[in-house]
């Protein structure tokens, strides 16, 4: 596949990822969408600097943790897809496909195992609320109507894909490019939130890696390896179903999760202004 030439640092984190995959539908799909996506990626690329430029007051700092939270939570959404793939295998519990489909619903739960505390640490909710509430000041960023409405339609689009969607496919296929596109964000942020929090929140030093907790154990291989997980996920779904996949149609739907993400990004930044 030809070079990509990248102007986002996302897309550069991803890259490496995205080139390790087998070669097919998957991989090809989600590298077109990325890097024609590249305008999206430095929107929101560019919320996260607004961001950690300066200080900014509690009301603005709300409505951005509030609503880029909702782009993050997913982990009861994927549990939620595994427990609809669980019925479907024992709709038919003697068949081949069966077992294959409990596969499927096992390289799910890996990717939830932390988000929920299933491995013994803090859940991951508790984590996000440390590190906004020590942005924010308060709690008050929980508050529904601090969500900016384009947040809510991009969870509220994430859950049905996964809770909703007759084809359970596509629910596995926005899985795995959330996952992925994770990694890359995650990776971005790390060090500029660590400097952020310290010099314009006010919190010391030797708080920083307590406060910054969240996004520092999604880092280092963590989402990259769950993206692995939502990659076998989506294969052995595929084999049990006998389902071709669709590049087209994989690719408008990696291209619409990041064309919804940098829309809720965007209207972080306004809120910033």
């Amino acid at each position: 596949m030809e070079t990509i030439q990248s102007q986002s640092g996302v897309l550069n984190i991803v890259m490496p990822v995205l080139s390790e995959m087998e070669c097919g539908v998957l991989k090809r799909a989600l590298i077109t969408a990325f890097a024609t996506e590249q305008s999206s990626l430095r929107e929101i690329e560019d919320a996260f600097h607004r961001l950690t430029e300066r200080r900014h007051p509690a009301s603005a700092l709300r409505p951005f943790f509030a609503s880029w939270s909702k782009t993050n939570n997913s982990a009861a959404s994927v549990s939620g897809l595994a427990n609809r793939i669980t019925l479907l295998a024992r709709s038919d519990a003697a068949s081949v496909a069966s077992s294959r489909l409990y596969e499927v619903c096992a390289s799910l739960q890996r990717i939830t195992d932390e988000d929920l505390g299933a491995l013994g640490g803090v859940l991951h909710a508790d984590l996000f609320y440390t590190m906004a509430t020590a942005a924010c000041g308060d709690d008050a960023w929980l508050l529904k109507s601090a969500c900016l409405p384009s947040a809510q339609a991009f969870k509220d689009w994430t859950d049905r894909q996964r809770l909703k969607e007759r084809d359970l496919l596509q629910g596995l296929l926005t899985t795995l490019v959330h996952e992925v596109y994770t990694h890359g964000e995650v990776e971005y942020i790390h060090d500029l939130y660590k400097t952020w929090f310290h010099t314009h929140v006010g919190v010391p030093a030797e708080r920083v890696r307590h406060t910054v907790a969240w996004v520092t154990v999604h880092t280092g291989g963590t989402e990259s390896n769950h993206f692995a997980h939502a990659v076998r996920a989506v294969t052995a779904f595929a084999d049990a179903m006998q389902v071709t996949l669709n590049e087209a149609a994989a690719q408008a739907l990696f291209q619409d999760y990041l064309r919804r993400k940098a829309a809720v990004m965007h209207e972080c930044a306004q809120a910033l202004a």
